[in-house]
C-alpha cells in the first residue's frame, strides 16, 4: 500500500467513525423517544384518549418536513423515516391500550 493509499484509508476510516457516532445519537435519540411513548400510552390508557390524532400527526410532519428542507434533506426521506417512527409508536399505544 503506497503512502497516499494509507492516507485516504484513514480519511474514510475517520469518517465512518464518526458516521458510526451520529448512529449511535440516533439510536439513543430513538429509544429515547419510544420510552416517552410508552408515558403516552399509560396516559392515553388511564384518561381513555385514542391513540391517533390525525390533525397532530400532520401538524408534526409539516413541521419535520420544513426543518428537513431547511437542512438540505429530501422531504420524502423524512416523511418516510418518521411515518415508520409513528406506525410504531402507535402499535406500541396499541399494545399498551389494548393488551
Amino acid at each position: 500500500m503506497t503512502e497516499d493509499q494509507g492516507n485516504e484509508k484513514e480519511k474514510i476510516n475517520k469518517i465512518r467513525r464518526h458516521i458510526d457516532r451520529i448512529d449511535t445519537v440516533i439510536i439513543t435519540a430513538l429509544a429515547e423517544r419510544i420510552q416517552l411513548v410508552f408515558d403516552i400510552g399509560k396516559y392515553k390508557k388511564k384518561k381513555e384518549l385514542p391513540i391517533f390524532d390525525e390533525a397532530r400527526e400532520i401538524e408534526i410532519m409539516d413541521k419535520l418536513k420544513a426543518m428537513a428542507k431547511e437542512q438540505g434533506l429530501e422531504e420524502s426521506f423524512t416523511e418516510e423515516i418518521f411515518l415508520s417512527i409513528f406506525n410504531e409508536t402507535k402499535r406500541i399505544q396499541n399494545d399498551i391500550i389494548n393488551g
